[in-house]
């Protein structure tokens, strides 16, 4: 009777299997790492991009502002210059009518250029701002902007009342007349333009001398003054926040 030997096969010890879970596990981990790694490196780097074209928006923001905010007040300051002839001077009607004209001829509206900013929301590239207070500031900026675009609608209600009971006071056949030497003229020094119109040839006459009729019109001219100031002064802090924006970004991020 012939007797085989049996082989046995040596367990692996516990350590064994430990360290290949190791380094299997350690493989996995180095691997997600190096590709996180390489992606908020790519990240970082679009943010940069995105930031520096960002810089451009907001230069082109300041450019934009100098120019309405200086048309603005000047429309501003001749709807008051009306309120003024119409109770103390009603009878300069060349005046009452050229000051009238020039009013509604200039009004301008702030818009921004917020294509990098939207491009930072829509890829989820916010994130990648560790500054907080840089964060918050963009955020706090362009939502600003927007809120000052809301005010459009009530400025054109204001600018409705004035052509609507303009009717009252004014020959629309003499406002037609003075449009022939419209031009736009550069502003002094402020980089802005503003619409002048030619006075009246003829000195016009006014459609009513009624009070109510007078004060009317003068109201409006009050009210819409006052709706542009309030809308130019907040889109002056709104510039103040454009370059206080335009240096955080170029400290944080180290561009010209």
């Amino acid at each position: 009777m012939e007797v085989h030997a049996h082989s046995h096969t040596a367990r692996k010890k516990w350590t064994h299997y430990f360290w290949e879970f190791l380094m299997l596990f350690l493989a996995v981990s180095l691997g997600f790492y190096a590709e996180n790694t390489r992606e908020t490196i790519l990240h970082k780097k679009e943010v940069k991009t995105q930031l520096n074209s960002m810089l451009s928006d907001l230069q082109s923001d300041i450019i934009l502002f100098d120019s309405v905010t200086d048309r603005n007040s000047f429309g501003a300051k001749m709807a008051d210059s009306l309120v003024e002839l119409l109770h103390s001077d009603i009878t300069n009607t060349t005046e009452v009518y050229y000051t009238a004209r020039i009013v509604t001829a200039n009004l301008g509206y702030y818009y921004t250029n917020s294509k990098s900013f939207e491009q930072l929301k829509a890829a989820g590239l916010l994130r990648y701002i560790k500054n907080k207070s840089l964060l918050d500031s963009i955020g706090t900026y362009y939502a600003s902007f927007q809120w000052l675009n809301n005010q459009i609608d009530l400025l054109r209600l204001k600018m409705d009342e004035v052509h609507k009971d303009n009717a009252l006071l004014f020959d629309s056949y003499v406002f037609q007349q003075m449009l022939n030497n419209l031009k736009i003229i550069a502003a002094n020094g402020a980089g802005g333009q503003r619409t002048n119109i030619s006075k009246p040839l003829v000195k016009p006459t006014l459609l009513s001398n009624e009070a109510k009729d007078i004060n009317t019109v003068s109201l409006n001219y009050h009210y819409y003054s006052t709706t542009l100031k309030f809308y130019t002064r907040n889109a002056i802090a709104l510039e103040g926040k454009a370059k206080a924006l335009i240096e955080m970004i170029k400290k944080e991020y180290k561009l010209d």
